[in-house]
């Protein structure tokens, strides 16, 4: 007896042994890793805990909640209609018709604050009359907004009523390298900034307003190329554009830009050296849609983005962060952040995110609440004459206990970023209830056709399309509303002044 209780000791401190052994070597680990994870491929960076961190004392702990992926939490995926479903305003298997006989979701503005969206809609007022303005449109979004989506309806409807071509600026060094119009390739040597959703370091991250960079290394001489193609997709229309710009800095010396077409050189120039940051505006003449941008010369560019524009009209830029949920703003260089938003003149801002928070189920939001308003506050700060609306959660699903039902907290995180909204002057849009509301996202993903796939939280292709088509339908209502009371007020003047 005695000595089967001696193995079964030495058996217990040998296990007791190597989970010390194993807890050492992680903390040893967490120690060396380098806070910034390690760059594998331009698109792809390993990262690893702090010591902090997997002790649970980090001050970024509070964040974590905000920063999941809802695509990459292996949500069950159900190949057949689930035995138990929780009923929603629509249909079982609705249809987009039917999506569309809900009511038209206004959009809301806080109290005192009615005129939040005034400025773009003076500026949209302006192009339905002739002036040869570009008014900018940046779209912010999680991964809902990836390959264009949605963005994609509202740059169209806009550019047909109010004019103007191209995509808009696109990041060089995007999370997820998908655009359905434009492929962008790059030579070798470009360094890529880490993604702010991932940034994790106390020093504010060099990036613009895509929150993303790239970069020539310092060296004696370098060539490098950036190559834009158009993308032949049927369902996408074919990119066209008649300016190129670059939102650059250029530091140590200066650097040589040669721009070409297939056939010829349409400009040359030497840039240089510069600290501040600079928007190169580009006029190709007519419209193009493939170019090449090549460098020489032993400058330091960093560039914050490229632009595919016309040169005047509405352009729209889609800006997916994969895994925000719109807290990052605060990550960003101050100077560089708010220099770009002038730089390419933004008009409107676009918020649209939550899906990230909807996973982390929680009594309260009030910490999400004023970690958006903090995002919000800054880019006023940074842009006081940017418009923004903030677009709200959209409907998620999950199983529990055999049922397929919405998130219970769906309505705490809209509630949370509409105050968040409202607190900063904002204007707000509630996609939850657009869509239908509670399990409204069960009925999209057993529509026909699919508007949303079967880890009920992603919007399929049409979805997207018709979460887009209901936006802009309640946008344009009040644009519509804004041109007419303010054309009502000219003809007065105008009739006054001729009376006098």
């Amino acid at each position: 007896m005695y000595l089967v209780k001696t193995d079964e000791t030495i058996r217990l401190s040998e296990i007791l042994a190597g989970m010390i052994l194993v807890f050492s070597l992680l903390l040893f680990t967490c120690l060396l890793f380098p806070a910034g994870g390690i760059r594998l491929s331009p698109h792809f960076t390993l990262t690893f805990p702090t010591v902090q961190d997997a002790l649970g004392l980090s001050e970024r702990n509070v964040r974590v909640a905000f920063t999941i992926d809802c695509s990459e939490q292996g949500f069950s995926n159900f190949a057949n209609e689930p035995e138990q479903v929780e009923k929603s305003a629509l249909p079982a298997k609705c249809t987009p018709e039917q999506v569309r006989a809900l009511p038209v979701q206004p959009i809301e503005y806080p109290q005192g604050k009615e005129n939040a969206l005034h400025d773009i809609m003076a500026e949209l007022a302006a192009l339905h009359t002739g002036s040869r303005e570009l008014v900018r449109i940046l779209h912010y979004g999680d991964s809902q907004l990836e390959a264009d989506r949605v963005t994609a309806y509202l740059r169209d409807r806009l550019q047909q009523e109010f004019g103007g071509g191209g995509v808009g600026y696109v990041a060089l060094n995007p999370q997820i390298p998908i655009n359905p119009t434009v492929k962008i390739s790059m030579s070798p040597g470009w360094e890529y900034s880490v993604p702010a959703v991932k940034y994790k370091r106390s020093t504010p991250l060099r990036v613009g307003h895509l929150l993303s960079s790239v970069r020539l290394p310092a060296r004696q001489q370098k060539t490098a190329w950036i190559k834009i193609e158009r993308r032949a997709i049927r369902s996408y229309p074919a990119l066209k554009f008649s300016r190129v710009k670059l939102l650059l800095t250029n530091s140590h010396a200066p650097i040589f830009l040669e721009v070409k077409t297939p056939s010829k050189t349409i400009f040359s120039s030497a840039i240089q050296p510069n600290e501040g940051l600079q928007e190169i505006n580009l006029n190709m003449k007519q419209s193009r849609e493939n170019l090449t941008l090549h460098f020489r010369g032993s400058g330091c560019p960093e560039i914050f983005g490229l632009a595919l524009d016309y040169g005047a009209g509405v352009a729209v830029d889609n800006i997916p962060l994969r895994s925000s949920s719109g807290v990052d703003f605060v990550k960003a260089n101050e100077l560089l952040l708010g220099e770009s938003y002038r730089l390419i003149g933004a008009k409107l801002i676009i918020m649209q995110f939550g899906a990230n928070v909807v996973p982390q189920v929680m009594e309260s939001y009030s910490a999400y609440e004023e970690e958006l308003y903090r995002q919000l506050a800054l880019i006023k700060q940074l842009a006081p004459k940017v418009n923004i609306l903030v677009v709200g959660v959209s409907d998620m699903a999950r199983r529990s206990s055999g049922v397929l039902a919405s998130y219970p907290n769906i309505v705490k995180i809209r509630n949370a970023q509409r105050q968040a909204a409202f607190r900063a002057g904002c204007a707000f849009w509630d996609t939850y209830e657009a869509m239908g509301g509670k399990n409204s996202i069960i009925s999209w993903a057993y529509a026909r056709p699919m508007l949303a796939t079967k880890d009920f939280c992603h919007f399929s292709n049409a979805g997207a399309t018709l979460l887009a088509e209901l936006m802009y339908r309640s946008f344009s209502r009040d644009v519509r509303r804004y041109i007419a009371m303010h054309a009502a007020d000219a003809a007065s003047l105008a009739e006054n002044a001729t009376s006098k």
